[in-house]
């Protein structure tokens, strides 16, 4: 659930209240503003507006107040233009359908990269790094898209395990060994199976890392580490999963590329060597797709 959300829907008193209308209306515009000055703006006193903040399990204003203006930021950056759930309109030419979807492909990429962390891509890779196995967990078309992760990771001899098998996850989950990890995919982060899932993995104290979107869920609660998505899409009103897909389908990448370059000239040679000695038969004859000998 996002900051914005939890303020709308928690119980305040009239007091509280006119404290977290001002909040929302102003948006990132608090960002300069003191504690005395919005009780000022509200009629109300300073200790409010701390009432406010622990009723939404901030220590105090400054917490609040840093991860409201960041939300805001995000939510007001890319996507200005297009809508991610709706991205065209049944008047569109084809080519314009073929531009929006190339847009949309665009911004869910740049807004991924925008809620990117150094800290926590580097606590997933050292995590990933570590792992003698790393179990991964999705359900639906999320599941889908973490084949092509496997597939890499495989060629730089680095054993995934997509479990998506219906009651048999759990199962899997409970024979995973101490000294791997897990990876969960789930875009609201509430998958039930999911959470169940996370629980049998804490229990043998396996790290996991969550991919999901932006604000507070039950998988990021839990996990040791989470790499947040683009979250721009509703659960059910869309003509697709375009722009979630994208998001994963990127972080993936990332998650890939990092653990490749660790051993950057190795695992090259390695892919090279036997990708030559497994696609002998492969040619082309248009000169941009011609291999040069080594």
């Amino acid at each position: 659930m996002l900051l914005r959300e939890k303020m709308e829907t928690e119980h305040f008193s009239s007091s509280e209240k006119a404290i977290v209308d001002y909040i929302l209306k102003e948006g990132t515009n608090i960002q300069n503003k003191t504690v005395k000055e919005i009780a000022k703006a509200t009629y109300t006193v300073p200790s409010t507006l701390i009432r406010v903040s622990k009723k939404l399990n901030y220590n105090g204003w400054n917490d609040l107040k840093e991860d409201f203006t960041r939300e805001c930021e995000y939510l007001e950056s890319h996507f200005l233009n297009i809508d991610a759930n709706l991205p065209f309109k049944n008047n569109d030419t084809i080519m314009s359908i073929a531009g929006k979807i190339a847009t949309l492909k665009k911004e869910s990429i740049e807004d991924t990269l925008s809620l990117i962390t150094h800290d926590d891509l580097q606590k997933a890779i050292q995590i990933i790094k570590k792992a003698s196995c790393i179990h991964l967990f999705a359900v639906s078309n999320n599941l889908l898209i973490t084949q092509e992760f496997k597939h890499n990771m495989a060629r730089i001899r680095k054993d995934v395990r997509i479990h998506g098998l219906q009651n048999e996850v759990i199962f899997d989950a409970t024979l995973a060994n101490p000294d791997s990890c897990a990876l969960i995919v789930s875009y609201s982060g509430e998958t039930y199976v999911l959470d169940n899932i996370i629980k049998v993995l804490k229990n043998k104290n396996i790290p996991v890392i969550v991919i999901t979107s932006i604000g507070d869920n039950t998988l990021s609660r839990k996990a040791e580490c989470v790499l947040r998505i683009c979250t721009r899409e509703k659960l059910y009103s869309k003509i697709a999963t375009f722009s979630t897909d994208s998001a994963i389908t990127y972080l993936l990448d990332v998650l890939y590329s990092c653990i490749f370059a660790l051993d950057y000239d190795r695992n090259l040679n390695l892919k090279i060597e036997t990708s030559k000695s497994i696609e002998t038969g492969r040619f082309s004859t248009v000169d941009i797709l011609k291999e040069e000998e080594f």
